[in-house]
């Protein structure tokens, strides 16, 4: 999935974005024809409805993969945006310290339950600014979180199962020095926010943000009077389930919204429009750390500053990106799930005027032989055996203690199967693949082939310190080696590339961009490295 109450009159004399603001329209036929381009017998299946927002101009259309398919996809039909109800999230808690009520450095111990019991390091508390930004180091999700539903896997997570899984927490990194995406993190902020709010945090969105904006169909469970729920699909064109949450944690990504909705929404963030709102709203987007503002990204493309954040549920897909200095706005709604596949990403950056290729199409195409030849044998996939094998012309994968499943191939190189929502992309290399990446439900596995590969050595002793495999984020380490008398370094589910020494415990991989540092203990042994590429800089601890 996934991420001062202002001094005004009452909000029916606010600047509301009312109907008129956005007036139906056709179609926009361009829009159309890039939506098609990217979708067009796609095997997801998806229909998206998207928008285009310069200035007072609005351009909208929709598509579905499958010219059949019977769905509703008109401007007002409901979806689940997921992740981009963080920065809704993000806005309450701008709203709350703009009113003095909060401040970004207020330990969020503060505005939780007395007694709650948080990680800390010594003096150093989690605060307000960790959670917005992701550095907090708490995990991905909530050890106690048990899902009764696999289809559902935030309903039956209670306010006090939450609060009390912060005690199971064991902090691997220090506060604040890393972005980890963390959705545990935003339900302990959601609930803070609600508990400073009424302890209502639905009726804090409607009061503070549907309501001035004119967002009408958007709610988290208490839907107004005619609103249309658009049916939520998995990647495998299956009807999924809508997900719930208790509504106090529905922060982290359970809005529910429509185009005009979203549309309403991304205007305001912009600039587009006037509202009163908008300071807020830039306060939201300020960058903070690492790439982040208040649970939006912040990034710069092609000399251009983009906001934005993507969604996903089991069932649906969103992504709103902005360029405020433009008053330009993208908006993505797709009634499937396709976090697993990439998400949005490669249909917003063309919309938005962005120098980089639309995305193609995901077609079920035939194994090639060869590669069906080269994917068959025994596998260990994050430490649980697997088996892949060719059985009658099909390609079976089985792993230990579970139903076999027909693996299927796309045009985009990628294995999946229709049982379960999930990608496998075989690492082809030398003609031969002895790993691949696994992912599903947001988490990347690395697959590797039995026997392949042996621990990171290097007998060259210039670079034997170095060797090892280091955990720079929970699914993703790189591992340092010698191979054949050359330096490699190798990440999960990627192909190694060879590396030169570029300095005293400083190698740089020139193919990608990339620089490794590494750090050492008192004693002189190598504990540490850190990756630099791309403006990000991720520490990870050496493995033992």
């Amino acid at each position: 999935m996934f991420r001062t109450p202002l001094k005004v009159a009452a909000a029916g004399t606010l600047f509301a974005l009312g109907a008129g603001a956005i007036a139906q329209t056709a179609d926009d036929p361009a829009l159309v024809a890039q939506l098609k381009a990217r979708f067009e017998n796609d095997r997801t299946g998806a229909c998206v409805v998207a928008a285009v927002i310069e200035g007072a101009q609005v351009r909208r259309a929709r598509f579905c993969a499958n010219p059949k398919a019977q769905r509703i996809l008109t401007d007002d039909a409901v979806f689940e945006i997921g992740s981009v109800t963080k920065t809704m999230t993000a806005f309450l808690v701008a709203d709350l310290i703009e009113s003095g009520a909060w401040t970004l450095d207020d330990p969020i111990a503060r505005h939780l339950p007395a007694g709650t019991v948080l990680p800390r390091q010594g003096e150093r508390q989690i605060t307000v600014r960790d959670l917005v930004t992701h550095t907090s180091g708490l995990p991905a999700l909530p050890a106690r979180m048990r899902p009764a539903d696999p289809a559902n896997p935030y309903g039956t997570l209670s306010e006090q199962t939450l609060l009390a899984s912060l005690a199971d927490v064991t902090l691997s990194r220090p506060i604040g020095s890393q972005a980890e995406y963390s959705n545990f993190g935003m339900m302990v902020l959601s609930l803070a926010v609600a508990r400073a709010q009424g302890n209502d945090f639905e009726a804090a969105l409607k009061r503070r943000l549907f309501d001035p904006l004119g967002m009408r169909s958007a709610h988290v469970v208490r839907a107004p009077a005619g609103v249309i729920l658009a049916q939520g699909h998995t990647p495998a064109a299956q009807a999924t389930p809508a997900w719930t949450i208790t509504p106090n944690l529905a922060g982290v990504g359970m809005v529910r919204a429509s185009l005009n909705d979203m549309i309403r929404y991304a205007q305001a963030q912009s600039g587009a429009v006037e509202t009163p709102l908008l300071k807020t709203m830039q306060r939201t987007q300020q960058p903070l750390t690492q790439g982040f503002g208040m649970n939006w990204l912040v990034q710069m493309a092609q000399g251009r500053t983009l906001i934005s954040h993507e969604g996903g549920t089991g069932g649906f897909s969103s992504l709103v990106s902005l360029e405020p200095a433009a008053k330009r706005a993208v908006v993505v709604l797709a009634d499937t799930s396709l976090a697993d596949l990439g998400g949005l990403s490669d249909v917003a950056a063309p919309l938005l005027g962005l120098n980089r290729p639309l995305g193609k199409p995901r077609v079920q195409q035939p194994i090639p032989e060869s590669l069906r030849t080269a994917m068959q044998g025994d596998w260990e996939l994050g430490g649980l055996p697997m088996r892949i094998r060719g059985d009658s012309g099909k390609l079976m994968a089985q792993a230990q203690g579970q139903s076999a499943f027909e693996l299927f191939y796309d045009s985009r190189g990628d294995f999946y199967p229709i049982v379960t929502s999930a990608t496998l992309t075989p690492v082809l290399q030398d003609g031969k693949v002895n790993t691949f990446r696994w992912v599903q439900g947001g988490g990347v596995v690395e697959g590797v082939r039995k026997g392949s590969r042996e621990a990171p050595s290097a007998t060259n002793p210039a670079w034997k310190d170095w060797a090892g495999e280091y955990q720079l984020a929970p699914s993703f380490s790189l591992r340092v080696f010698e191979e054949g008398g050359v330096l490699k370094i190798q990440g999960t589910g990627q192909p190694s590339i060879p590396a030169e020494v570029t300095g005293t415990d400083r190698i740089e991989v020139k193919a990608v961009g990339a620089v490794v540092e590494f750090s050492r203990n008192a004693q002189g042994a190598v504990v540490s490295a850190t990756l630099r590429q791309a403006g990000q800089v991720i520490p990870g601890q050496k493995k033992r």
